[in-house]
């Protein structure tokens, strides 16, 4: 038997509120659970996307003993980039000694996620000890607090790194963690250091790799003639990571390699020339980017390269997209794909458009289309999805309420409240409380 709060049985007595009442057994779960109902719990959170239960966890961490937990917990936040279980890190960390590894892995990977400046010290300590277990952890967590996107560098941290890698003999995970922090926390030297590994035929690909990773993370200009040069070497994968660090650089020769990127046989390289146009906004790219899109046999290039049209944003990559959303040659999660960025960049301009093709597809039996434009409309703030917002509350399919709750939120459809207010009161625990949360955000 669930044991309910006074101040819930109260709240049921007035209105049985089931939404509140599943807000509560999540609390109790939390409260009173073991960890293997905390990790299912978890798992419940993580796939609905839930965040209001972040504090509980926070606290739960606070006090409890028990390592599943805490590492469940720990993993929960950190594949979210989440704040709040700093402080908790930290005391694991101070307290290291007497931890289980796992423990000092999971805060070590969390602070460098949320970029815990404070953990700088303790982590240098972690370093600088004979003690090599938690090396890797610690200095892939140093490089990620001290990378910033406006490059500001962190000698001292690169200074502590570099002597590492020369006099300290790591393996190769601590030697690409090394590097790879080296790119983040920049400085002088860290040019130099990453130059000599990206042009010795010496070193593995895994390490140069690594190395030009990193020069795309430091942005240093003096690393671009030895980047360019590796984006034709005879190694594919130094092809790949070679014309990914190119996005980080401006001019014509880089704009030359990135678009020859698209010709490789590799799929790897082509997917980086993708991604590389896409964070350079390269118009020039368009043409490549929509064969790519068409024809490439690889699904993930096709995907980014629909992403990267939609990241130009001007008539020629729109253009582009109407082609792809209109050929029914193309798969249907790339149509929606291309639905959703002319979305996203325009929505009054071509929510009728998109809107057209849903009609379409329904007439036509296309399920997956259907429901993958559906989505995307549920996404648009434009009054011109008003009257397919009307058609989706007449519907008698839960899941069509739900996007007709979600335009009516995005798009603060007052007119719709009444219908709103119907749906607070349906037997669908999680359609009431949708719409109890949209009837807040139009009132």
């Amino acid at each position: 038997m669930v044991l309910f709060s006074i101040e819930v049985l109260f709240a049921g007595a007035v209105e049985p509120p089931s939404a509140v009442t599943e807000d509560a057994a999540m609390r109790e779960t939390i409260n009173y659970g073991t960890d293997n109902e905390i990790l299912e719990l978890i798992k419940k959170l993580r796939a609905g996307s839930i965040d209001y239960m972040d504090d509980d966890l926070v606290r739960l961490v606070s006090k409890t003993k028990n390592q599943n937990i805490i590492l469940g917990i720990f993993s929960f936040f950190y594949e979210r980039s989440r704040e709040g279980l700093e402080k908790p890190a930290l005391t694991i960390l101070a307290g290291r000694e007497g931890e289980a590894p796992q423990k000092i892995n999971a805060a070590l990977d969390y602070l460098g996620t949320v970029k815990e400046e404070e953990a700088i010290p303790v982590i240098m300590e972690i370093i600088s000890s004979d003690n090599t277990t938690h090396h890797n952890a610690a200095i892939r967590a140093l490089g990620k607090i001290a990378y910033s996107e406006t490059g500001s560098a962190r000698p001292e941290i690169t200074e502590i790194l570099i002597d590492y890698y020369n006099n300290r003999d790591p393996g190769d995970g601590v030697r690409q963690a090394i590097v790879s922090a080296v790119g983040g926390s920049g400085g002088k030297d860290a040019a130099q250091f990453l130059l000599e590994i990206i042009n010795s035929d010496e070193q593995g690909t895994s390490l140069r790799m690594a190395a030009l990773e990193a020069a795309g993370k430091l942005k240093d200009n003096s690393t671009l003639d030895s980047i360019i040069a590796s984006a034709s070497s005879a190694d594919p994968n130094i092809r790949f990571a070679a014309v990914e660090a190119l996005g980080s650089f401006d001019g014509d020769a880089v704009d030359s390699a990135i678009l020859e990127g698209f010709r490789d046989t590799y799929f790897k390289t082509r997917l980086a020339a993708v991604r590389s146009a896409k964070a350079r906004r390269l118009t020039d790219a368009i043409p490549y980017l929509r064969y790519r899109a068409e024809r490439d046999e690889a699904a993930t290039v096709k995907d980014e390269a629909v992403l990267a049209l939609g990241e130009m944003n001007n008539p020629e990559a729109d253009a582009a997209l109407l082609a792809l959303l209109d050929d029914g040659k193309v798969s249907d999660s790339l149509r929606s794909r291309s639905a959703e960025m002319l979305i996203k960049n325009d929505a009054d301009r071509y929510a009728e458009k998109v809107i057209a093709k849903l009609d379409e597809a329904k007439a036509g039996n296309q399920s997956v289309l259907y429901k993958g434009l559906l989505k995307v409309l549920s996404a648009a703030k434009t009054g011109k999805v008003e009257s397919l917002t009307a058609r989706l509350f007449a519907s008698k399919d839960v899941t069509e309420k739900f996007y007709a709750l979600d335009l009516t939120a995005n798009n603060r459809f007052t007119l719709f409240k009444d219908e709103v207010e119907k749906l607070t009161k349906d037997k669908n625990t999680s359609l009431s409380r949708r719409a109890k949360t949209t009837l807040e955000k139009i009132s």
